[in-house]
């Protein structure tokens, strides 16, 4: 399946998508969107992994994480792969340590050894997504240049490395190698303010496919409409939560998706 278009160097280039992530109970806001991503460690909940299996059947992009932001550390590339496999997602976000460098390459070195080992058992085409991690710019530049030789489809840029980079912008004029490349970029998490991801467009004008983000339904768990200027809430979102007030989540979800756009 292909998704977007391409410029005269075989490159593909798109409107950058937006994918919403929220509580359960809530996904049907999502409904009409062409483009997701889904936590691994959520697919076990019936409600939430028909969702996502559904929105894939319909040939929307769904893309699947690996569970580390989450949890702590990334699901086994076994479980990965059976749940990628099961819900006919897109793609694979493989196994990564959160600032380590050595780690990251590691554990992503061998997933995917195992993945394209176990490739012809599996029902569904998965494409894989690497994450770059780094203690320090330097390190995370290193990882990039590293994966780019990796046989994935994208590069995902994790909003964690705001600890070295002012702007997701910045890291990317960093590895001009990645932008030059044939991978797909797609920004996971947003930082603080949603501006950034405009900002990125900006720079890198059609480069990036995606970006995603829970960060509507933390200003609605908290009571808060994003607009208002109150820095991201400093809150884990809560994928359980039934009783959010879905109109202030559905300001929130316009003002996320238009901010990252550039139209707030």
């Amino acid at each position: 399946m292909v998704f977007g278009c391409y410029d005269e160097r075989g490159r593909r280039r798109m409107k950058m998508k937006i994918a919403t992530i929220l509580p359960t109970e809530y996904l049907g806001l999502e409904m009409r969107n062409d483009y997701h991503l889904c936590l691994a460690h959520l697919l076990g909940d019936a409600r939430y992994g028909e969702f996502f299996k559904h929105q894939a059947r319909k040939g929307n992009l769904v893309m699947m994480d690996n569970g580390v932001v989450e949890t702590g550390e990334p699901m086994d590339i076994h479980e990965l792969i059976t749940l990628a496999d099961h819900h006919g997602v897109h793609e694979m976000v493989l196994p990564d340590k959160i600032y380590s460098k050595q780690e990251t390459l590691m554990r992503g070195g061998r997933a995917m050894f195992y993945f394209y080992k176990k490739r012809s058992e599996m029902e569904h085409d998965i494409d894989l997504v690497a994450v770059p991690q780094g203690a320090d710019a330097r390190e995370w530049a290193i990882c990039v240049k590293e994966m780019l030789e990796w046989p994935v489809k994208t590069i995902g840029i994790s909003r964690f490395i705001s600890r070295y980079f002012p702007s997701r912008a910045e890291a990317l004029r960093s590895v001009p190698e990645l932008v030059d490349s044939d991978k797909e970029i797609h920004l996971l998490g947003c930082p603080n303010d949603p501006r950034e991801i405009y900002e990125v467009e900006q720079a890198f004008p059609g480069r990036v496919r995606g970006v995603d983000s829970g960060i509507a339904a933390m200003y609605t768990q908290v009571g808060k409409y994003a607009g208002d200027g109150d820095p991201k809430p400093d809150v884990e979102l809560d994928f359980s939560n039934d009783a959010l007030d879905e109109e202030l989540l559905q300001r929130n979800v316009e003002w996320w998706r238009n901010r990252c756009l550039g139209n707030v």
